[in-house]
């Protein structure tokens, strides 16, 4: 990747992942990334670096939001994730090793690092992505976050099966590919889109996608 002006760095961290099963969880981390990497362009695509952690660069915030989403929905079931994300530029420090620096990686290290923090108060244990922003005329973050921190408590609140469901309405499967891969009637799909407002969920996750 070269050098960007204008950029969102992504930082992710397995949570709990010191856990019995935290080699299983970065296997399973590095499987979701790949799925991601193929479904949402990068500048550069999600990576293990060192540790529990996991990097991407994409051009624009809702890129990475739409990253983050997919990752963790990939990634519940065995593990949770949690995200910090920096809008501004990424210097090259290393090409040969991918060592980068910049406004956006400090933003998303500070974001990351608040989400830690807030997940541990009461009523914002769901809380799973942190936004800070260093561009021109991208102020608007602090705003932004509240709405994030809602959309990550209600992933948090759906059972498994449901967070399966919203996975693939957000990969555009229809009612009856997400029956089959249940292995579940397309009615049972159909009543737990309803019953856990799924399209609506849906649909929210999918506004903030389009973010510049």
């Amino acid at each position: 990747m070269k050098a960007q002006a204008s950029c969102v760095a992504v930082l992710v961290d397995i949570v709990r992942s010191r856990d019995g099963a935290r080699a299983e969880s970065q296997k399973q981390a590095t499987t979701a990334a790949h799925a991601v990497n193929e479904a949402v362009d990068a500048l550069d695509p999600l990576r293990p670096t060192v540790g529990d952690e996991f990097q991407g660069v994409y051009s624009t915030l809702g890129a990475a939001l739409r990253a983050a989403h997919l990752l963790r929905l990939h990634m519940l079931g065995s593990a949770d994730v949690r995200f910090g994300l920096g809008g501004g530029e990424v210097r090259i420090i290393d090409e040969e090793t991918g060592i980068q620096d910049g406004s956006a990686w400090w933003g998303a290290r500070e974001a990351i690092e608040a989400v830690r923090t807030l997940s541990d108060a009461a009523g914002f244990d769901g809380v799973r992505t942190g936004v800070r922003e260093a561009r021109a005329g991208r102020e608007e973050a602090a705003e932004l976050e509240s709405l994030l921190q809602w959309l990550d408590i209600s992933i948090s609140d759906l059972r498994g099966g449901a967070q399966r469901t919203l996975l693939g309405l957000l990969e555009g499967k229809d009612v009856a590919a997400l029956a089959e891969a249940d292995g579940v009637s397309a009615s049972a799909i159909s009543q737990r889109i309803v019953t856990n407002r799924l399209r609506a969920l849906a649909k929210a996750l999918q506004g903030t996608w389009v973010l510049p």
